[in-house]
């Protein structure tokens, strides 16, 4: 990013935050104490809350700015940004309290605080909502983005510069990579070339106007890596250094950096969603999943009345299944009576009349359940007891593991969902569901799950649906 792209993006984020704030805090003087709507019987003086309010104004800047809301670093980066957001809010409104005591002139209405910390967090958050979308859509035309190196091009660096290089608005450029192994002009992916060795770094900077180095040290030699970092590093005053561990193709979670007397140790998470992601995911399974069983539930009693009477008992299928970090528990499905062979039918673009096959053993009804996903509609129950999310990977049975290979751990990092990108995508091979699926697992946001959610809805109107 241009040093004058990151002054205007740091300058715009400044002027909306205030103006943000100080809508926040005239619609609520006008909804506490002018509007009438509430009972306010103390004297009000409307020229000391504006008083108040010019002074609040630097300090809540100065609040953001050391909540990093404007390092580019941490901006523009979904719910740890509004997380930050929320927090410096709070903060600011325990700042505006005490700061209220130099107003002397009046005594400050505390709904009106309570009222402003609540705006605040709706107009705040909501403001830095769009101006996310504004730039991701200046990326796509080349604008705001960081002109970055890869040094090193294995299969590692080249996963780290798929990712990096994705549509999910990471703000980076990759331009090329540099590397010990390959020689210069080598194809490594795309487009992209090897362009020298890590000798040249420092000529290839300046000639290509790089401003960041992606570092993957498991893809170099040490003498090489020993060189970048004490003697490049010290001469690349203007470039970011960014080193990025060399197991990236082999975890989907992250690591948190601890000090161990000065020494820096990588811990590895064991779920790939935790704190406010965690409690956003949480929050839409358990208030979505239970509203859509408070409205499915006559429904429910109207199919298993169905089943029980036309193929008899038992109703449900108990089917044994890993959960998040290779629990394992029982899936609960409708009894269909469909075999694999015949589920894959199903899934096919071109559906097979099952019923009219020899030895078919799911009936009509059952092939109903199965093309409308209705089937699925008891697994409400595995996602309110916490066992499953709405959205997540697909079950693994008890027994099939053998299937994901060495992509089982990461596929166990986070809830099986009962639907998820493999329901509502095209994934004609288990190599392409994979893969689908570690990319939803790595890029999880809650506006992913709320996408998949609104696909999967319209797929079960056109009784449409993927195998499962």
């Amino acid at each position: 990013m241009k040093k004058t792209e990151k002054l205007g993006l740091i300058s715009s984020l400044m002027l909306l935050d205030a103006l943000t704030l100080s809508l926040a805090l005239a619609l609520a003087f006008y909804l506490r104490i002018a509007s009438g709507i509430l009972p306010y019987q103390s004297s009000v003086d409307p020229l000391a809350y504006l008083r108040l309010g010019l002074l609040f104004l630097p300090l809540w800047i100065l609040i953001c700015a050391l909540f990093r809301l404007y390092d580019p670093d941490y901006l523009l980066g979904g719910p740890q940004e509004y997380g930050q957001v929320a927090k410096a809010v709070t903060f600011g409104m325990l700042a505006l309290i005490v700061l209220s005591f130099e107003e002397r002139s009046v005594l400050v209405s505390r709904g009106w605080l309570i009222v402003s910390w609540g705006l605040g967090l709706v107009f705040v958050g909501g403001a830095r909502f769009f101006f996310r979308r504004v730039i991701f859509r200046l990326r796509r035309r080349g604008l705001f983005m960081t002109r970055t190196l890869v040094v090193g091009a294995d299969e590692q660096a080249r996963a780290i510069a798929r990712q990096l290089g994705g549509p999910q608005g990471s703000g980076i450029e990759i331009v090329g990579f540099v590397d010990d192994y390959l020689p210069r002009r080598s194809r490594v992916m795309g487009d992209l070339r090897v362009l020298g060795s890590p000798t040249e770094l420092a000529r290839l900077v300046q000639e290509r106007r790089i401003k960041q180095l992606i570092v993957v040290p498991g893809a170099m030699a040490w003498e090489s890596f020993r060189e970048v970092m004490q003697s490049t590093v010290s001469a690349l005053d203007d470039v970011e250094i960014r080193l990025s561990p060399g197991f990236y193709e082999l975890l989907t979670t992250g690591v948190k950096v601890t000090h161990k007397a000065f020494v820096p140790l990588l811990t590895v998470e064991r779920m790939r969603i935790t704190g406010i992601d965690a409690a956003l995911k949480a929050g839409l399974d358990y208030a979505l999943g239970g509203l859509l069983l408070v409205l499915c539930a006559p429904l429910l009693a109207l199919i298993a009345l169905a089943i029980a009477l036309a193929d008899g008992r038992p109703i449900l299928e108990r089917h044994p299944v890993h959960g998040v970090k290779g629990r394992s528990f029982h899936t609960l499905k409708f009894r269909t009576g469909l075999l694999g062979r015949e589920r894959r039918s199903l899934a096919h673009p071109i559906l097979t009349k099952v019923s009219s096959n020899p030895g078919h053993h799911g009936s009509r009804w059952g092939v109903f359940l199965y093309r409308t996903g209705l089937d699925k509609v008891p697994q409400l129950l595995n996602v309110l007891s916490g066992q499953m999310s709405l959205v997540g990977p697909r079950t693994i049975s008890v027994g099939g593991e053998d299937r994901y290979g060495h992509w089982l751990p990461n596929m166990l990092t986070v809830k099986p969902g009962m639907t998820g990108p493999w329901a509502v995508a095209s994934c004609p091979t288990l190599d392409d569901e994979i893969r689908l699926t570690m990319y939803y697992i790595r890029n999880w946001t809650i506006w992913l799950d709320l996408q998949v959610v609104f696909q999967t809805a319209v797929r079960m109107l056109w009784r449409r649906r993927g195998e499962a």
